[in-house]
């Protein structure tokens, strides 16, 4: 029987793994920018550009986070503007839905996979298994904020299905964004560990206070930006 060299068996090893890990750096990569591109599309829609000065970019969080029918009806404005804002708002979750959702999950995956290199790791299962709880629940939240839209006076019922689905999300892609900074701490990358904390805090503060909604956004682009600067870094690295 011919056995191969450790030596050999090693290289073998270390090869598989560099192509391994020059894999998912790609994925993550492509994801990442593949969902840069959606968050500036949004603002390019046909329906928001129609929707002029009656329409703002903090409206879509004000709308996702409204637990209240006042809160509601606050978040589409006065009359002149709410016929508007509801074209504009159905146009922006529908391709929520249709690309933004998929497309930031497949890059919380690869993620995952790029900075932990194996779906045998517990902490990688356990991230890529909040990531699917958090698509589940941002699933949730915008297809009932599609429904609520449809008759904003008479949306009270589905509120408390929109509330629980955004917090699932924001929750879940804290966790998620956690468990990166263990698998980081885990392989030495203290610094990327600690900015993937960021998103844990934003989204404490805005659960006491949701006028500090924005800090789970701001928080969530200081964490994964460092992570595709990093794929790239590391896909360009393995390919010279």
């Amino acid at each position: 029987m011919e056995v191969w060299p450790l030596s050999s068996r090693t290289s073998k090893g270390e090869a598989m793994e560099t192509r391994s890990h020059r894999l998912w750096a790609g994925l993550t990569v492509l994801t990442g920018l593949v969902t840069v591109a959606i968050t500036i599309a949004f603002q390019m829609l046909p329906e928001v550009a129609a929707a002029g000065a009656c329409w703002a970019p903090g409206k879509v969080v004000e709308f996702e986070l409204a637990r209240t029918l006042e809160q509601v009806l606050k978040a589409f404005g006065p009359n002149a503007c709410r016929a508007p804002i509801v074209t504009a708002m159905d146009a922006v979750n529908r391709f929520d839905v249709q690309a933004y959702i998929p497309a930031y999950t497949a890059f919380e995956i690869c993620a995952a996979m790029f900075l932990g290199l194996s779906f045998r790791r517990p902490l990688v299962m356990a991230t890529i298994g909040v990531a699917l709880v958090a698509l589940a629940g941002d699933y949730l939240e915008t297809l009932t904020l599609l429904r609520i839209t449809q008759d904003l006076d008479g949306s009270t019922d589905l509120l408390a299905w929109s509330s629980a689905g955004v917090w699932i999300k924001f929750a879940g892609l804290a966790l998620h964004a956690f468990l990166l900074s263990r698998i980081c701490m885990a392989d030495r990358r203290p610094i990327l560990a600690m900015l993937l904390l960021l998103p844990m805090v934003g989204t404490a503060f805005a659960a006491i206070d949701n006028s500090r909604a924005a800090l789970m956004t701001y928080a969530l682009i200081l964490s994964w930006t460092p992570v595709l600067l990093v794929a790239a870094r590391d896909l360009v690295r393995k390919s010279t």
